[in-house]
């Protein structure tokens, strides 16, 4: 497994990106998640992922998870789109939709037809999802005669939260791996802990599977070393007890390293608990330990708070 897999820096993406760049797993969350009427039009047996890094103009784009595949005998993609914020992201649509431009122009310049694109979200935040599933949906008061002019599409929501413990046990059964990813993904957005013990198929999952999982686990919730040590332990990580103490001591002194900067700029200048949440998100220890040298000569916080981008 590639060295960067383990690292802190966005934790859910990774394991997200982890569990869906197997097609095993991409093939099981396509026939059980999302709904029939689309599940049941595609051709399964010939589906493949492809490349999601775009060029556009002198940017790169590097998407979420995309699938070629046929729907209905039409040759077609699945672009999935993972969200894990807190909060419901209106964005997403703006980000779908930028998906498919890129994606339809790379068609055009290659004179090749131009092929469906389906979005599906997957959301496991702790807020309830609440953006609007189509796009001409975030615009206000538009009149019928103004409708015909913008853009529109759905995109399909997989609500994790909203999926019962024992829908998901049964719907992944035939993949461990992705039924396992799935229920730490909903658990850990609802800070249900204890629960987390209980998900047992991990404890047949082979060493690096429960690796990452476990890592998954360091890096996204917020308990003390000896409970994640306990939880570890029933789900049969005894041998990779070593290699997590390293990361357990790894993070401690992250967060030693966000509490101090967050003290300083918090007595200096005041800090929003938004900007505090913008420093909790920064592991990178050089960024930490320059905006806090930083703090005191700086007359602004914001002059601290760019350091971490």
């Amino acid at each position: 497994m590639p060295k960067d897999d383990l690292t802190p820096k966005d934790p859910h993406d990774r394991l997200f990106k982890r569990v869906m760049s197997d097609e095993a797993n991409a093939r099981q969350f396509i026939k059980e998640f999302l709904p029939k009427d689309i599940s049941s039009q595609i051709d399964l047996k010939e589906m493949k992922l492809i490349p999601t890094e775009k060029i556009k103009g002198y940017n790169k784009y590097y998407m979420d998870i995309a699938v070629e595949c046929y729907i209905s005998n039409t040759k077609g993609q699945l672009y999935f789109v993972f969200e894990h914020k807190s909060y419901p992201d209106p964005g997403v649509l703006l980000q779908i939709l930028n998906y498919m431009i890129v994606t339809w122009d790379e068609q055009r310049k290659k004179n090749k037809p131009l092929i469906p694109v389906i979005p599906v979200v997957i959301y496991h935040g702790s807020s309830s999802w609440n953006v609007t599933t189509h796009f001409q949906g975030q615009f206000q008061n538009i009149g019928e005669s103004i409708k015909p002019y913008i853009p529109e599409f759905n995109y399909v929501l997989v609500d994790l939260t909203q999926i019962p413990n024992e829908e998901i046990e049964q719907k992944a059964k035939d993949t461990p791996f992705l039924m396992a990813s799935l229920m730490i993904m909903k658990l850990v957005a609802l800070r249900d802990i204890e629960d987390i013990a209980k998900i047992t198929v991990i404890i047949n999952l082979p060493e690096e599977e429960k690796l990452i999982l476990f890592l998954y686990l360091l890096y996204t919730v917020d308990v003390d070393q000896t409970t994640m040590q306990r939880i570890v332990k029933e789900l049969g990580g005894e041998e990779i007890m070593p290699s997590l103490a390293e990361k357990l001591m790894s993070k401690g002194e992250i967060k030693g390293k966000q509490d101090l900067l967050i003290k300083q700029l918090r007595r200096k200048f005041g800090l929003s608990s938004s900007e505090e949440k913008i420093i909790r998100s920064v592991t990178d220890e050089s960024k930490l330990d320059a905006a806090a040298e930083a703090v005191l000569d700086a007359k602004s916080k914001d002059e601290v708070l760019k350091m971490l981008g």
